[in-house]
């Protein structure tokens, strides 16, 4: 449960702060409160695992002067990471004070793993960051870095852009581990230079992370933001190639709702993995919105406007479209956070799996224990007098109603038909008529200014 007494301390938030933050976090608790997709899943004790993933936008040096992001938007962020078991985070940079400040309002039992800042003209001196509840998520010391070996490396001797980072966790029976990227972009044009780089990166880690799943005998999850355009790219399938299996349902990550840049994908032991829902949630549906832009325009940063003498925007419309598209990726970032939820209490199945047929008919007799010293339990144990057979077979034990139970089976590869008909899809224009749609539904929403009477 986030913490949210910042909100009462006058040095922090004046009372009408207060008021319009208090009023944001109630809207966008309700909004995480409703049904998948668009909302997330209550999160359970032990039933199942939410795993998520977000690239955080430049999270927070402010070296493009957009920001810093504002007290209120910190508790925006700490809402959502709270909706997730354990979650990796991209683009965190170098000062760790507001992610520190990010888990403070978490509240107790929230902690992270981060990597060092990986350095170079591509690396942006980034970390690699994964939050998590350590009341649920128990971190079982492994950790590290993946880096490519001599005979691997990328055109002109490179190691990652970005350096992937891979902890083991483990919550209830589900013993796993995951491995973030925030793979190259380089140049969107297929035959370019930066586009095969960011293909070589992707499988490279992808047929890395399966041969230690299958040499391991561990579940890997390889998760963050792999910039994948679509579900038909060669991104994707540098992706799937190695044997990770997706969600069954894809989400755009990006604001507009046009590609589909992170990813959440599967490597696991047979039978481990049941898939109980997934999205991505859309923040800006509830903060920052179009319609707040008059709230903020008093505070947006004027090296980036065109302002009048007088301290008016020039061009209103520019001004807010710099507020909508800009700015507030700098206050809470230009993606989404995308997760899943998967059922990890096996007990049940455990359990039965202990049950044998050849006793369902005959009445054995309670075992006799034997201390330590006297020798090993014989089972069963041989009765001093023939035992009778039950007239009725014992009864089949009860099992009590699962808490989360899965209707969704790891997606197996893409066939034909399918790649086919999402790249229809796509080239007949079903992704900006996503786009359009969503602006449309935006516009609506805004309120309508009521005719002067003349």
């Amino acid at each position: 449960m986030v913490w949210y007494t910042d909100l009462r301390n006058r040095k922090l938030f004046s009372e009408a702060e207060s008021d319009w933050t208090s009023r944001r976090l109630l809207e966008l608790r309700a909004q995480l409160a409703a049904p998948p997709p668009k909302g997330v899943p209550r999160r359970t004790k032990d039933a199942s695992l939410i795993i998520g993933t977000w690239n955080i936008r430049d999270f927070d040096n402010n070296k493009f002067r957009h920001g810093p992001r504002r007290r209120e938007s910190l508790h925006y962020i700490a809402e959502i990471l709270s909706a997730f078991d354990v979650c990796a985070l991209q683009e965190v940079n170098e000062d760790l004070g507001p992610l520190k400040d990010v888990i403070r309002l978490m509240g107790p039992g929230w902690d992270f793993i981060a990597t060092d800042v990986t350095t170079g003209a591509s690396g942006n001196r980034e970390r690699m960051c994964f939050v998590y509840d350590a009341r649920k998520v128990r971190f079982r010391n492994i950790v590290g870095e993946i880096v490519l070996p001599k005979h691997a490396l990328l055109p002109g001797e490179q190691q990652f852009a970005r350096t992937p980072f891979m902890v083991s966790f483990q919550a209830g029976w589900f013993r796993f581990s995951l491995c973030t990227v925030h793979i190259y972009f380089g140049e969107a044009s297929k035959g370019s230079d930066g586009y095969a780089r960011r293909v070589s990166e992707i499988d490279y880690i992808a047929r890395e992370m399966a041969s230690r799943a299958d040499r391991e005998n561990e579940n890997y999850i390889l998760l963050g933001d792999f910039n994948i355009k679509n579900p038909v790219d060669e991104t994707m399938q540098a992706l799937t190639k190695a044997g990770f299996q997706l969600p069954p349902e894809q989400y755009p990550s990006n604001l507009l709702g046009t590609h589909y840049y992170d990813q959440i994908a599967f490597r696991t032991q047979k039978d481990e993995l049941t898939f109980l829902s997934s999205g991505a949630f859309d923040w800006s549906q509830t903060v920052f919105r179009p319609e707040h832009y008059e709230h903020y325009a008093p505070v947006l940063p004027k090296r980036h406007r065109d302002l009048a003498p007088d301290g008016r925007p020039r061009d209103t419309g520019k001004d807010k479209d710099y507020y909508a598209k800009r700015w507030l990726t700098w206050q809470m970032s230009d993606h989404l956070p995308l997760w899943v939820e998967l059922a990890i209490d096996f007990s049940d199945a455990h359990l039965l799996n202990n049950l044998q047929a050849e006793f369902e008919g005959g009445d054995v007799p309670a075992q006799v224990e034997f201390t330590e010293d006297e020798g090993p339990v014989e089972s069963p144990p041989k009765p001093a007098e023939p035992v009778r057979p039950l007239k009725k077979k014992r009864k089949p034990p009860k099992v009590a109603q699962p808490e989360k139970q899965g209707t969704l089976a790891p997606a197996p590869r893409m066939t034909f038909s399918e790649g086919w008909r999402i790249f229809w899809w796509v080239a007949s224009g079903g992704a900006d008529r996503v786009r359009k749609a969503k602006e449309a539904e935006k516009k609506a929403a805004r309120p309508r200014k009521a005719k002067k009477k003349s």
